[in-house]
């Protein structure tokens, strides 16, 4: 027979381990897998090495000799080099690239905006997207603020105004104030206008300056809440307009018009990033103005050069909306009023057109002497000249 080595003697400071242990694992793997691999040799001494142990009385663990004549190692905390000539712990690793976890991988550096840089809008650096949302959700805020502390009547509604809340104006009337009227085409916003317009005082008027919306005719506040950027939603994120502008009043018919008598501005325009313009404990104390809030119809049909409306319907009507404005101003004792170019820009109305209209109406007998101050507050559109064609057409008319 082949000499054998003498089985290592069993280490008892292992004879309580677990059967379930790493080499324990190894060693009941299931004979079937390397029955036909195994050498007679190596069985022979299996056989041998067990009838050892027994007789010597020892039930430590069984210590495995190789099974090719070479003796395993005591450590059972390491599977076997080999099992019937399969090397189960390759020499070498072939170089396969390994694949991160993702959970593994970095994290990609988001960008940072460069401070001080403009964004890409036109005309005005415009706040971007999130910061639009953080001036809707601040005016929400804010406007709840200034409403729960204000002692102001009127600030938290608004009335329809139409041809019987607002009638023809009568120069009998003892309200009446026979005022030589100035009228003034200037390039800015309506608000900041208004507010230069209050700060200037008046002998006569102590009535807030009435100032011009041009309203959405289905949806209060257009899409303020969408942060679009036409007048209308500048004057909500600036002041509390948008709480007066009740659901229930809208669809607003062609002659109708929405009168909010105290609205209180507490922002600064977009040129200043809607900045504050009091602290949070002092926002209710911010001037007022009052508000009417009318829409012109949208996209009217246009002649090829885009320079007046296709239909004279809409002309007239035009001037039937803009006497209505008048006359609910004059109604309410409103003798300073900031004006515009109503239905331009986004509503595609043709500026000279609605210029032309606005000097009709202004020239009627019925509105002479009945306001001190008339200020137009106009912005140019890409492609339009608004300011240029108002001033020529409606700057430094007496009334």
């Amino acid at each position: 027979m082949l000499n054998r080595k003498k089985p290592a003697q069993p280490d008892t400071s292992r004879s309580t381990q677990s059967t379930e242990s790493t080499g324990s694992q190894y060693a009941n793997q299931s004979p079937a897998s390397s029955r036909n691999s195994q050498s007679s040799s190596g069985l022979t001494g299996l056989i041998d090495t067990i009838v050892q142990k027994f007789s010597s009385g020892s039930s430590n663990d069984i210590i495995m000799s190789g099974l090719d004549d070479k003796s395993e190692s005591s450590d059972l905390s390491k599977p076997p080099d080999t099992v019937a000539g399969f090397s189960l712990v390759p020499e070498s690793l072939p170089d396969v690239p390994k694949k991160k976890h993702p959970a593994q991988k970095p994290a990609l550096a988001k960008k940072k905006r460069i401070p001080g840089k403009k964004g890409k809008g036109k005309g005005v650096n415009k706040p971007g997207y999130i910061s639009m949302q953080q001036v809707i959700t601040t005016t929400k805020q804010a406007t709840m603020e200034i409403l729960s502390r204000t002692e102001l009547e009127g600030t938290r509604f608004g009335y329809m105004a139409s041809k019987w809340t607002s009638p023809v104006l009568d120069p009998n009337s003892v309200e009446y104030p026979n005022a030589d009227t100035v009228v003034k085409v200037v390039a800015g916003d309506t608000y900041d206008y208004a507010l230069e317009m209050q700060n200037a005082g008046s002998t006569t008027d102590h009535m807030p300056v009435c100032v011009l919306s041009f309203a959405n005719a289905y949806k209060p506040g257009g899409g303020w809440l969408n942060g679009a950027r036409a007048q209308e939603e500048q004057l909500c994120y600036r002041s509390t307009l948008i709480d007066t502008l009740q659901p229930r009043f809208y669809a607003m018919t062609d002659l109708e018009c929405l009168y909010s008598p105290n609205v209180i501005v507490f922002r600064k325009s977009i040129d200043n990033n809607y900045s504050f313009m009091s602290g949070d404990k002092e926002l209710h104390l911010n001037p007022t103005v009052s508000v009417i809030s009318m829409a012109a119809r949208s996209r009217p049909k246009l002649t090829a050069d885009q320079s007046t409306y296709v239909e004279v319907e809409h002309r007239y009507l035009m001037i039937a909306k803009m006497q209505l404005i008048l006359r609910t101003a004059a109604n309410n004792n409103h003798r300073r009023l900031v004006l515009g170019a109503l239905g331009c820009g986004a509503f595609g109305h043709p500026t000279q057109e609605v210029a032309d209209c606005w000097h009709n109406v202004l020239m009627k007998k019925e509105f002479r002497g009945w306001f001190e101050q008339i200020h137009f507050a106009v912005k140019d559109a890409p492609k339009e000249n608004n300011v240029e064609i108002f001033k020529k057409t409606l700057d430094g008319l007496k009334i």
